[in-house]
């Protein structure tokens, strides 16, 4: 079931929820100030924003097939969003709340890249793993894989589809 986090106007599972307080509470002790771009998503709602970039694509003059093949390079397919899990975590600066390449440069994300996973968490779309995630890097998306895990993962420097043994 879903927990909301008030300081944030966003839902998270429960299983997460004292772990991620935890983290952000951490973090904002050392001067850092965080907002959730984005936590749990519904599969509507994953519709609604796949249809809106595929259309703006399509509007550029892509075909639907070519703008739905670039858009799912960024936005995931309904029923394939880990936000629907309620286990992600789009994190970002307060201070700049754009999901781009300088978010990966802000205090807070350096923060929580290097201390997400004493907390469970890990940054799930890694730069330079694209060929295994299938996703593009993504600086602010941090899942909940348990302390362990993270740890794992994190000090090895893989994936979580590699730590599964789910690459090709």
């Amino acid at each position: 079931s879903l927990k909301r986090l008030a300081d944030y106007g966003a839902e998270v599972d429960q299983s997460v929820y004292d772990a991620l307080i935890n983290m952000l509470e951490d973090g904002e002790k050392e001067g850092l100030s965080f907002w959730i771009a984005s936590s749990y998503r519904s599969m509507e709602r994953q519709r609604e924003l796949l249809d809106e970039d595929i259309e703006t694509l399509v509007r550029q003059g892509h075909t639907y097939s070519q703008a739905y093949e670039e858009v799912v390079k960024e936005t995931m397919p309904v029923g394939c969003s880990e936000h629907a899990t309620g286990l992600a975590v789009d994190i970002v600066s307060k201070d700049y709340q754009i999901l781009d390449e300088q978010q990966g440069r802000t205090d807070e994300i350096i923060w929580l890249q290097e201390h997400c996973s004493q907390y469970g968490f890990i940054l799930r779309y890694p730069e330079e793993k694209e060929k295994i995630t299938k996703v593009s890097y993504e600086s602010w998306h941090f899942r909940y894989v348990g302390v362990n895990a993270a740890r794992e993962i994190t000090s090895q420097g893989i994936t979580l589809e590699e730590y599964l043994g789910l690459t090709e």
